[in-house]
């Protein structure tokens, strides 16, 4: 009867005398045994050694680095020195550190936390680590990937991590801390590895050769080195498919069997490219991409090539012979490294020569011939001065002329320079700041800067209070101005201010209680519409009535206005304490549409009333009316039913309040 197939195999195996051991790679049989066999990362085997000998050691430990730099191993290390035997921990050869070696120690658990990374695998982990150590006097818990367990696990696993049994130790090693919790960062010893050097790797790699009897050229075991870019772990499993060829390891057999264009080819490349010889860099690339080497693999070797030359002429390598300049080699690196992006993308060999044009106009970029100065020479620009020009300060000469031995004032900027300089502050300042300047209106008075704020803009103006010194600062670094000032109220246009006799006794007759129609503030409806104040200063207080129609007098007609209107000013107003009589009806509207609606007060149009005469004005004011006279006047009392809600405003004691009490719908939104 015939023999099964599995049983066929082995039986011609025997029959051969060969026997069939279990394949292990490399770099599983290549790892430390002890702290004295790991390669590099002295910061963290100084710490750990030392609180092994003195028996301090933590209860949870972070071990964070890039991938093959021996945190995995280290890991094993501590679970062997806590479970060794030997006076010096670890020893490698007793019972516990090799039964932790093979993975088979009933005390250490080794679990991969991208695969188990439920709340479920948590609640069996906490019934394990309650058990009493079998073998040795820890119970180790290492969880490789320690950042693929999810948010949940990690909540569940926070009591247990802060007090845990006294005799368990969590080792947590991953390759992205950062997606840590803080949680468990706090309640841990972190310790960072770093990448290996080549000159440790290429120290570990000869010495396992060594241990199999296998020779090396060195040029191919740097260049093993360099392609595992740190990792311990990359550069061992690279050597074990080297391992397969027979003789010793030279360069070329590395790159043949690595798939790695030959440095020779690359060199020469690269030297036709620094002496400009285009047509044979390109006619070498081509060859090599027919042979079967990718395009973006050539393109990556041709700025190896560079930087080994570029190395070289320092004396720190061996590279090709380049005699262009450091800056045209720096150049060129950085456009063969732009197209690695492209080939990406694309990867033939139209990318490939865009590549290698790319790096030879960077070599050989000839810098525009220098045109004459005087033909394309334009004026400088002048230093730019935000301060408004003083009075006595004379206009700038004109080409040509002669300069004055007479210092002149700063310069006005132009509303272009203006607009643009503030611009500049505007984008200094933060987004929420400049949402508040943002309805000021910016000006210079001396040696300060001025921001106007309307009165709609009261938010703004308290908002820019509280970020004050960020705007000094921001005016400050643009401008060269130190002083800010913030104004509420401000005007869109300057104001003449009034001069003369006649507006002292008008700003004095304002204030006086005799009037109580006058406003004791500034205006600032005739600040907020931005029209401009009169010579003369405008009259604040409440219009008064027109005089009494005579039944000849003509209509008014917006052909014809009143004599007495702002329009008008052949007759000057009638004097305030002319006697009022009751005009008539008739003479006032159209019989047969009755009296019209009485129009709302508008404020600012009773402040552009045509003012009277300072002479007037000081009469009046020499003579104020009694104030009980006036509130039993009828004629006062009709006011007060029509425009009362409004007067209440400029009433300010509680007394006339009272005696103003009258109803009013449309007293909010008007201006004040």
């Amino acid at each position: 009867m015939p023999l099964p197939q599995h049983q066929s195999y082995s039986f011609a195996l025997w029959a051969l005398g060969l026997k069939l051991e279990p394949v292990s790679a490399l770099y599983r049989q290549a790892r430390p045994t002890t702290f004295d066999e790991m390669v590099g990362q002295e910061h963290v085997k100084e710490v750990l050694l030392n609180a092994l000998q003195q028996g301090k050691l933590s209860q949870a430990y972070l071990f964070s680095g890039p991938r093959g730099v021996g945190k995995t191993s280290s890991a094993r290390l501590i679970a062997q020195a806590v479970n060794c035997s030997s006076q010096a921990k670890p020893c490698g050869t007793c019972e516990g550190c090799r039964l932790v070696r093979e993975g088979r120690h009933p005390d250490v658990l080794e679990i991969d936390a991208a695969s188990n990374n439920s709340v479920e695998d948590v609640r069996d982990l906490r019934e394990r680590i309650l058990l009493a150590p079998i073998l040795g006097n820890h119970k180790v818990v290492i969880l490789d990937e320690a950042h693929m367990m999810s948010k949940s696990a990690f909540n569940a696993l926070l009591k247990t991590l802060e007090e845990p049994p006294p005799h368990v130790i969590f080792i947590f090693a991953t390759t992205e801390p950062e997606r840590m919790p803080p949680t468990i960062l706090s309640r841990t010893q972190h310790f960072r590895f770093r990448r290996l050097s080549e000159a440790e790797i290429v120290e570990k790699l000869q010495r396992i050769l060594a241990g199999l009897g296998r020779e090396a050229e060195p040029q191919a075991l740097h260049l093993v080195a360099r392609l595992a870019d740190g990792a311990m772990r990359d550069a061992e499993s690279l050597l074990d498919r080297l391992l397969t060829l027979e003789g010793p390891l030279t360069l070329k057999q590395t790159e043949d069997a690595l798939g790695l264009p030959p440095q020779e080819a690359l060199f020469a490349v690269a030297e036709a490219l620094d002496k400009g010889q285009i047509r044979q860099a390109l006619e070498e690339a081509q060859h090599l991409y027919t042979q079967g080497f990718a395009a973006r693999t050539l393109a990556q070797g041709l700025l190896e090539a560079l930087r080994a030359g570029l190395y070289g002429r320092m004396g720190l390598g061996i590279g090709p012979h380049l005699s262009q300049p450091e800056e045209r080699l720096v150049a060129a690196m950085t456009a063969l490294d732009e197209a690695l992006e492209r080939l990406l993308k694309r990867s033939d060999a139209l990318s490939l020569e865009l590549a290698i044009l790319s790096a030879h106009q960077a070599l050989h970029t000839v810098p525009a011939p220098q045109i004459a100065a005087a033909s394309v020479a334009t004026p400088p620009i002048p230093d730019f001065d935000p301060r408004p020009k003083k009075p006595g300060s004379k206009a700038p000469r004109a080409e040509g002329q002669e300069e004055s031995s007479t210092p002149t004032g700063p310069t006005v900027p132009s509303v272009a320079d203006l607009a643009s300089e503030w611009r500049r502050v505007m984008n200094a300042l933060k987004m929420t700041i400049r949402g508040f300047v943002r309805e000021a209106e910016p000006r210079f008075e001396e040696d300060r800067v001025v921001l106007l704020f309307p009165e709609r803009a009261s938010f703004h103006h308290q908002g820019a209070q509280k970020h004050l010194g960020e705007i000094q600062k921001a005016v400050q670094e643009v401008l060269g101005i130190q002083q800010v000032e913030l104004r509420l109220g401000g005007k869109k246009k300057p104001v003449d201010e009034p001069s003369g006799a006649g507006s002292q006794a008008l700003r004095a007759g304002s204030q006086s209680p005799g009037r109580p129609f006058a406003s004791q503030n500034k205006p600032a409806p005739l600040e907020q519409s931005g029209e401009k104040a009169s010579s003369s200063t405008a009259h604040i207080g409440p219009a008064l009535p027109p005089p009494p129609l005579s039944p000849t007098a003509p209509q008014p007609t917006p052909d014809n206005p009143p004599a007495n209107s702002p329009s008008s000013t052949a007759n000057p107003p009638a004097p305030a304490d002319a006697p009022w009589e009751e005009p008539d009806p008739s003479l006032l509207h159209h019989p047969d549409t009755g009296p019209p609606e009485p129009e709302p007060w508008n404020p600012e149009a009773s402040l552009a009333d045509q003012p009277p005469p300072d002479d007037e004005l000081e009469e009046t004011e020499a003579r104020p009316a009694s104030e009980a006279t006036l509130l039993e006047d009828p004629r006062f009392q009709k006011l007060v039913r029509l425009f009362g809600g409004r007067l209440r405003k400029f009433y300010p004691e509680r007394e006339r309040e009272v005696a103003l009490e009258a109803p009013s719908t449309d007293t909010e939104g008007e201006p004040d």
